[in-house]
C-alpha cells in the first residue's frame, strides 16, 4: 500500500529558505481547533493532543480503506483582535487555531469518525475540533530557525519583504512546525513563518 507523505508531494510548503520567498499555497483540508491566551498554558497543549489524537484515528480510517498517508506536521495560525503584532500585547490576549493539513482523500466524515473515536481517551476539547477548507493563495515564508521565543527579526523581516514588494498581508501569521519541540533544542528547533498575501 503506498503512504501519501505531504512533506514530499508539497516541497513549498514543507520547506523555505532563511530568506524570505514568494510562494504560491495550493488549496487544502485540515483538521483544526481554536483557542487563546498564552500558548504556555494547559489549553494548547491540551488542544493539540486532542488535534493528533484526531488525525491519527484519521491515519487508521483511510489505511483501513486503502489510503495510508503520513501525518504532516503541526500548524499554528497567530493574531490579535485588534491586530497589532503579538509582541505588542500580553500572552493572554492572543489568538491562535491549530491545524494538520490532511490529504485529499481524507473527508469530513473520516474526521467526525475518528474524532469519535479519540473520545475513547477522554481528551478534553475533541468537540471543538473541525474540518476546514483554505483556498489556494500566494504566500510570503522564510525559514526560522531557533527558539519560538527569537522569532521577532524572522517575522520583521518578513514583513519588510512584504512591504518592498507592494504586498499585503491577506491573513494571520502561520507557523509550521517541522522539528518537534520535544526532541529538538530549542536553539535548532526550525519552523517555517509564512503569511499569506496580495497585491496592495
Amino acid at each position: 500500500m503506498q503512504k501519501t507523505d505531504l512533506s514530499k508531494e508539497q516541497k513549498h510548503y514543507y520547506r523555505s529558505k532563511p530568506n524570505p520567498e514568494l510562494v504560491t499555497i495550493a488549496a487544502a483540508n485540515y483538521l483544526a481547533v481554536e483557542g487563546s491566551g498564552d500558548p504556555a498554558a494547559a489549553p494548547f497543549s491540551a488542544k493539540i493532543k486532542a488535534l493528533y489524537a484526531a488525525a491519527y484515528n484519521a491515519k487508521k480510517i483511510c489505511k483501513l480503506q486503502g489510503n495510508d498517508f503520513k501525518v504532516p506536521a503541526l500548524e499554528g495560525l497567530w493574531w490579535t483582535p485588534g491586530g497589532e503584532q503579538l509582541t505588542e500585547v500580553p500572552k493572554q490576549e492572543w489568538y491562535w487555531k491549530l491545524l494538520i493539513q490532511l490529504p485529499a482523500f481524507v473527508t469530513v466524515n473520516d474526521c467526525k469518525q475518528a474524532t469519535a473515536l479519540a473520545g475513547n481517551k477522554k481528551l478534553p476539547y475533541l468537540d471543538q475540533l473541525g474540518f476546514e477548507r483554505f483556498p489556494a493563495t500566494l504566500a510570503v515564508q522564510l525559514l526560522h530557525t531557533g527558539s519560538y521565543h527569537d522569532e521577532t527579526p524572522s517575522l520583521q523581516k518578513l514583513y519588510g519583504y512584504i512591504d518592498q514588494h507592494a504586498l499585503e498581508a491577506s491573513s494571520p501569521h502561520r507557523e509550521v512546525y517541522i522539528t518537534d519541540p520535544n526532541k529538538t533544542p530549542a536553539e535548532r528547533l526550525k519552523t517555517i513563518l509564512r503569511v499569506d498575501v496580495r497585491s496592495k
